[in-house]
């Protein structure tokens, strides 16, 4: 199925696409914070400084610039601003500019923003709690499924099959490392993800996804081991940001990676 390309010169997409993933990284940010600290996801009066709970004014998050002119810092109690608010700005941004790279002026380009800044989100949760949140992971499950009738690739037979199989795989997974050892070795939130993502790149696009994220998860894993307080092979690892990883590699070059390895 051809895609329809919007008629809007290059160098304006690139920078559109910049801002977007700029502000797009800061409403992630927002929920980010109001997810870990139990707060309501929607509420009238805007956002506040997690110290001093003074409201912030429009000036004072504006991603990434309100940042750079705060100095990292609120402006009403000068408390330090931490560090994941501009790395998540950081990352939706250039992830947005990849993906306007790889797919130009499309539909298939906001879409998969949308699911990467998602994705995002869910890592950024993960590293920080070990928990995905079911808004995201069955949320965007459904809304993967439902993009898949629309977008030329992996197209709605490939979703569905992609989201049983990675989502199935994985609680096979789930189940026979508990039975053999008798705990939990991997979570249901991982199970989960790899639904959302099995709906992103279809079963074809699955196998590339697991390795990139399995040899993405050995590496952090072996940074989480020789961390002070670690627990060796017992230390527990979030998995869930390297499924993730895996799976924008995928949409960035996985297509490419497998053509040039079948040729």
């Amino acid at each position: 199925m051809a895609e329809y390309v919007f008629p809007i010169p290059q160098w304006i997409f690139l920078v559109a696409a910049a801002v977007a993933g700029l502000e797009l990284g800061g409403i992630a940010t927002v929920f980010i914070h109001r997810w870990i600290a139990e707060q309501p996801i929607f509420r009238p009066f805007g956002s506040t400084c997690p110290y001093c709970e003074n409201r912030l004014e429009w000036r004072d998050t504006i991603p990434l610039i309100s940042y750079l002119l705060l100095r990292g810092r609120c402006r009403h109690c000068n408390m330090p601003i931490g560090p994941r608010y501009v790395l998540t700005e950081l990352a939706c941004c250039a992830l947005s500019v990849a993906l306007a790279h790889q797919f130009g002026p499309t539909l298939s380009w906001l879409v998969y923003l949308v699911f990467g800044v998602m994705l995002a989100s869910a890592s950024f949760i993960d590293f920080e709690t070990f928990l995905l949140p079911d808004r995201i992971t069955l949320g965007g499950t459904a809304l993967a499924l439902g993009a898949g009738f629309v977008l030329p690739r992996p197209g709605w037979e490939q979703a569905v099959l992609g989201a049983l199989v990675g989502a199935g795989m994985f609680w096979i997974l789930q189940q026979g490392y508990k039975l053999l050892r008798g705990q939990d070795g991997l979570g249901t939130g991982d199970v989960k993800l790899m639904g959302f993502i099995g709906a992103i790149v279809g079963v074809q696009g699955l196998p590339f996804t697991i390795l990139a994220g399995g040899i993405a998860g050995l590496a952090g894993s072996l940074a989480y081991m020789v961390r002070p307080g670690a627990k060796g092979v017992q230390t527990r690892v979030p998995f869930g940001p390297f499924l993730s990883l895996g799976c924008l590699l995928y949409l960035l070059l996985g297509p490419s990676i497998t053509l040039w390895w079948r040729y």
